[in-house]
């Protein structure tokens, strides 16, 4: 039951239809070749004996009417019958001649013929052209209908075929053994109803159904109207010849309603698929349809006796031209076949022209020379060929393209333009940029849009475009992603026209998908553009400015542009990879010189570490005497003299003094203790450290600016040696200025770099030479009159005991910066997350 349901029934009517054609097409060709080498009068008639088609021997000798001569007597015999003909043919010996009598109008004029055996020649030319043309029809209908079996324009398009092909298939029949008279007229004149009903719907569908189904009635009434009269009226001549007479006016009429909507198509169309299917369809009716119709018109109307028969080969471009509008999609070329049709006429109507005036004129002033034989005419004809005809040529080209596109352009000019300059290109930002400037300016496309597929984030992106929102939009496609296996399946240019009238989506779902993609890029045409097999992305180019649409010279110019901006992309890409390798390789020779001269700056501080311990050694020893003798003779010494005696003894303990702090600090450097690591505040830290220093800044008339960050976490370090550290930098930074300035004290955490904080310690003081930077944290460097030279030593080596960095930068007369990075411990991160914390604006 549910498989019943499912039967199309235009399916199984197109079937039936198809089964009659092979019949009836089987049927008159044997016919036909059955009627081969039987008794021929030299000419055909119609069952009622009115003459319709004669040999091409008996049209030379004889000035018979087709569809207008009627034969009623052979050989003084009047006939009422075909039968009564062919019975008198058949009993004489081929060759005699036979005298006729043809009633022409209210006229009857005779004619002697000799009779005939029909030949092979005979059966090809009045019957194997028709039946030809019949086939074509019936062959392109069928096949266009179960390629495009849901379209409303294949269906009607198959019964305006399967009319137009049984009647000519038919033909032949009706004239010779008239077994199928009936079913050539039926097609004949139902044929120009349907070709109404087809002309509604296609190129484009302008009517709602049950408009264009009323305006079919009246013609399918007269249709049926004139194969009733003409099967009454059948034998009665005289009302039968203007029946027949208007059968050929109503089927002529039927050859225009096409060409006008193909017109319409062209002038009103909605999309550019309606122009170029109007553009296909207008040339297939004038080449196929109109200009038969004047051969036709020639013999039914004014009697010329032309061979009808050969002009209907002609009628096989009418069918060719609306089967290829309605299965083809890519219509592009018909646009450079009318281009090179208008060159090409208009070139052969001036040659023509010129031929003709030429001929004139040779023969009015050399009349007495031979006139155009004159061999002066053949040359001056030669020299206008050789040298005129090459640029009116061009001239033509230039005019039509102008008209035809609105503006030209020199195709080979862009090819050279093009393949000159992309290989030299190896800047991505530069190939884009000559890309959507070549296309933008030949094609004049509202929107240009190159995307390519980005190697770090896998999926192909808008690179650059034309159109500003859609470089901005960041629009992007995975490389999985539908449209993109699209693209790579198409392989070729993508038009959207196509992929709106593409039946092949079973889901309309799917192709509103992909037609989201071109709606997204504002696209008309897709060129993917394709390197080794693979796609590195596509160009998207949306309507012309100009309304007119995408010609097939359009798409060769932009696949070439394409397949050297592969090549140029690919050369930018690998020209891209060696630069970021360059630069890679150039940070990791950096980092290993960073790396090299921090170890030989520790190996110089282990070196003089040791060396310190070992004199700090030596010297303590001496120190320890000479402080047992003073405090011995301090004792001892009694007297007037004692306060003297004291002063000196003071003298040598201060010394003493200042030279065991000075060794502390040389032990400290070569073996600093174990430091005391434990949470800390920074910011509390540094301002126990400003109130210590704050009479300093003071007497120095300095400024102190203090940018603390109470949001920074605590750290993990030793309270003591950090306070030696900061407190160095700071009272340097105050000697630094002599003459005043700002000290400005700063702490805080990167933005980028996570579980760091800074200490940054800002002067605008003398600063420090460029040569004496990479000298300042060594032991004993100094440029001070006084100093020992390790405090900065001494605080690089604390610093790098918590893990940190110092950074220096100083200008000379402008002041320098220390900025100290310490890192921070998460554990303890965690910790005081769930405390509150003091920040700025904190009570």
């Amino acid at each position: 039951m549910q498989s019943a349901r499912s039967i199309n029934p235009f399916k199984l009517f197109a079937c039936l239809l198809l089964i009659v054609g092979i019949i009836l097409s089987i049927f008159s060709f044997v016919s036909a070749v059955m009627w081969l080498n039987k008794p021929f009068a030299g000419f055909l008639f119609y069952k009622n004996l009115v003459v319709t088609d004669l040999s091409q021997d008996i049209g030379r000798i004889t000035d018979l009417r087709r569809f207008s001569d009627r034969l009623i007597r052979v050989k003084d015999s009047e006939v009422f019958s075909y039968k009564d003909v062919y019975e008198i043919i058949d009993d004489v010996p081929r060759g005699t001649i036979i005298n006729y009598s043809f009633l022409r109008g209210h006229r009857i004029i005779s004619k002697s013929i000799p009779t005939f055996n029909s030949s092979l020649r005979d059966l090809i030319s009045m019957f194997g052209v028709i039946f030809l043309v019949g086939l074509v029809f019936l062959v392109i209908g069928f096949a266009v209908y179960f390629l495009k079996p849901n379209e409303i324009a294949s269906r009607i398009f198959l019964l305006f075929s399967v009319s137009v092909g049984l009647w000519f298939v038919t033909s032949f029949d009706a004239q010779t053994t008239y077994n199928l008279e009936s079913i050539s007229y039926l097609g004949a004149l139902f044929y120009p109803a349907i070709a109404l009903l087809l002309a509604f719907v296609f190129p484009s569908k302008r009517m709602f159904k049950k408009t264009y189904i009323m305006l079919f009635i009246p013609f399918f009434l007269i249709s049926t109207t004139l194969f009733f009269l003409n099967h009454f009226y059948f034998y009665s001549f005289k009302f039968w010849n203007y029946i027949y007479l208007s059968n050929w006016v109503y089927i002529i009429l039927g050859c225009f309603p096409i060409p006008i909507s193909s017109l319409y198509s062209i002038f009103k169309g909605s999309s550019n698929l309606e122009i170029q299917r109007g553009k296909v369809i207008l040339i297939g009716s004038i080449i196929g349809s109109v200009l038969p119709s004047v051969g036709v018109i020639s013999v039914v109307l004014f009697n010329l006796n032309v061979p009808y028969n050969l002009w209907s080969l002609l009628v096989i471009l009418f069918p060719i031209s609306l089967a290829y509008a309605i299965v083809k999609h890519k219509l592009f070329d018909i646009d450079e076949i009318v281009q090179k049709t208008l060159v090409y006429l208009s070139l052969t109507a001036i040659v023509s022209l010129v031929f003709t005036l030429v001929v004139f004129t040779f023969n009015i002033v050399f009349a007495k020379h031979g006139g155009w034989l004159n061999p002066l005419f053949f040359i001056v004809m030669s020299l206008f060929l050789v040298f005129a005809l090459s640029p009116i040529r061009n001239k033509i080209q230039h005019f039509i393209d102008s008209l035809y596109y609105r503006k030209g352009y020199d195709y080979r000019k862009i090819i050279e333009e093009i393949s000159s300059a992309m290989p030299t290109l190896l800047n991505l930002d530069k190939i884009t940029d000559k890309i959507i400037e070549t296309v933008e300016h030949t094609m004049f496309s509202s929107s240009v849009s190159l995307v390519l597929f980005n190697e770090n984030t896998g999926d192909y992106r808008v690179y650059a475009s034309s159109d500003s929102g859609l470089a901005n939009n960041k629009i992007s496609y995975g490389e999985d992603s539908e449209f993109i296996q699209f693209v790579k399946r198409n392989r070729q240019e993508i038009f959207k026209e196509d992929l709106v009238a593409d039946e092949s989506y079973k889901k309309e779902s799917e192709k509103e998908r992909l037609l989201h993609y071109f709606r997204k890029l504002d696209a008309e045409l897709i060129i993917p553009i394709f390197f080794k097999d693979q796609l590195i992305g596509f160009l998207s180019l949306g309507e012309k400015k100009s309304g007119l649409s995408y010609t097939s010279m359009d798409v060769r110019i932009i696949r070439i542009l394409v397949n050297q901006s592969a090549i140029a992309i690919e050369n930018a890409f690998a020209f891209k990879l060696v630069e970021d390798y360059a630069a890679k390789l150039e940070e990791k020779n950096k980092e290993l010189y960073e790396t090299q001269a921090q170890l030989v700056h520790a190996e110089k501080m282990s070196a003089i570490g040791q060396l310190a311990a070992g004199i700090a050694h030596e010297i303590r020893n001496p120190l320890n005497i000479i402080e047992g003798a003073r405090y011995y003779l301090t004792q001892k010494i009694k007297g007037e003299d004692l306060s003297v005696m004291r002063e000196y003894l003071d003298y040598i303990k201060h010394e003493v003094d200042r030279t065991n702090r000075l060794i502390d600090n040389l032990l400290k450097f070569s073996k600093p203790g174990e430091p005391n690591f434990e949470p800390l505040n920074v910011n509390v830290l540094i301002e126990e450290i400003l109130i210590l220093i704050r009479k300093q800044i003071e007497d120095n008339n300095i400024k102190l600016s203090r940018l603390l960050d109470y949001r920074i976490p605590n750290i993990i370090g030793d309270q003591n040696n950090l306070w030696q550290v900061f407190i160095n930098i700071m009272v340097n930074s105050i000697q630094a200025m002599p003459r005043g300035g700002e000290l400005k004290v700063e702490t805080g955490t990167y933005q980028d770099i996570q579980n760091k904080i800074y200490v940054s310690i800002t002067d605008t003081g003398q600063g420090i030479k460029k040569e004496y930077i990479s000298k300042i944290f060594d032991p004993f460097f100094t440029t001070k009159d006084s100093g020992s030279g390790l405090g900065l030593s001494i605080s690089y080596k604390i610093i790098e005991a918590h893990s940190g960095n110092i950074v220096v930068s100083s200008e000379e007369e402008k002041g320098s910066t220390f900025v100290i990075e310490l890192p921070i411990d998460q554990e303890v991160t965690k910790e005081e997350n769930d405390q509150p914390k003091k920040g700025i604006g904190s009570r």
